[in-house]
């Protein structure tokens, strides 16, 4: 606020109560709420001009006073500046990285962001990332902001170049990489995008309406990974004792529930959307599971061990 009024006023249209709400997207109370809290705990030299309709500082040498933290709070900050790693090489890093200096510039001097000992024993390693075309994200993110359907060249898993007509619902990060929730046009649903997959995106012309029920997040919640959008099914898995500890401190997926054996093996039963990733997932643990249910899952995990097999030979 105390910026926008001194930068109005130098232009000779300082901000109004109107102004404030149109740009932080607030009501006429938070507005008020706001302005007392800086006269009265910030000591801002705010004073409203009748001639000018607008708000402006009576001391124009007036800055806001640096944020104070705890020890404990630069601890978080400097661990969350080398979290900012996972996002290197991604369109998202620089304008991240520059909010984050821009914090610690306004802090107290008198603390330090990332003590020498947190550089020396607190290490954060980077996930596996693949690389984004910065064009390609500029036009997802502009499609899903102003609803804009698109049309784009996309390359599958297995290499297939096919062209589709999107509607950009949502922007998702997962291990990595950074994913599109878009309505398939030609086949009417949902799916889950990997945007380094987009070869070429152009815009189809025309707005789109994102369904009000539409839930990003139950969406992804459904999935086992991120691949999602299939009918939902009921999965029971049995693990071997000896994996016991190890599946049930982890969080798998969010309806995911256990019930330990006498025998000391663990059942686990969840409901989900996403095959492909639940199917590689058991694999990885075979030969210490076993698919109970449902048979159709059990059934693909044994065509996928023989294809394995004949591989091999």
């Amino acid at each position: 606020m105390v910026q926008m009024v001194r930068e109005g006023s130098a232009g000779g249209n300082p901000p109004n109560s109107t102004d404030f709400m149109a740009e932080f997207g607030v009501s006429r109370r938070t507005v008020a709420r706001d302005l007392d809290f800086l006269r009265d705990e910030e000591r801002a030299p705010l004073a409203y001009d009748d001639a000018q309709h607008g708000f402006r500082l009576t001391d124009e040498t007036y800055t806001l006073p640096p944020v104070r933290i705890s020890r404990r709070e630069a601890f978080s900050f400097g661990l969350a500046r080398k979290l900012l790693a996972h996002y290197e090489g991604t369109p998202l890093h620089l304008d991240m990285r520059s909010v984050l200096d821009k914090i610690a510039e306004s802090l107290a001097g008198d603390i330090t962001i990332e003590p020498d000992w947190l550089s020396e024993h607190v290490g954060v390693l980077p996930e596996d990332r693949v690389r984004i075309v910065p064009e390609v994200w500029a036009q997802l993110a502009g499609g899903v902001e102003r609803r804009e359907a698109i049309l784009a060249t996309y390359q599958t898993f297995d290499g297939r170049v096919s062209e589709y007509e999107l509607h950009p619902y949502h922007l998702l990060a997962y291990h990595g990489n950074w994913y599109v929730l878009a309505r398939h046009v030609a086949k009417d649903g949902v799916a889950t995008f990997a945007i380094s997959r987009f070869r070429k995106i152009k815009a189809a012309g025309r707005t789109f309406t994102r369904p009000a029920d539409f839930n990003p997040e139950a969406y992804a919640r459904q999935a086992f990974g991120i691949m999602g959008g299939e009918e939902l099914i009921k999965v029971r898995l049995l693990f071997e004792a000896k994996l016991a500890v190890y599946i049930t401190e982890r969080q798998w997926h969010a309806s995911q529930e256990f019930r330990t054996c006498s025998d000391g093996r663990v059942e686990m039963c969840l409901e989900t959307t996403g095959r492909k990733e639940l199917i590689r997932w058991v694999l990885s643990w075979m030969p210490d599971v076993k698919v109970l249910a449902p048979k159709s899952l059990r059934d693909r995990i044994v065509e996928k061990l023989r294809d394995g097999l004949r591989a091999q030979k």
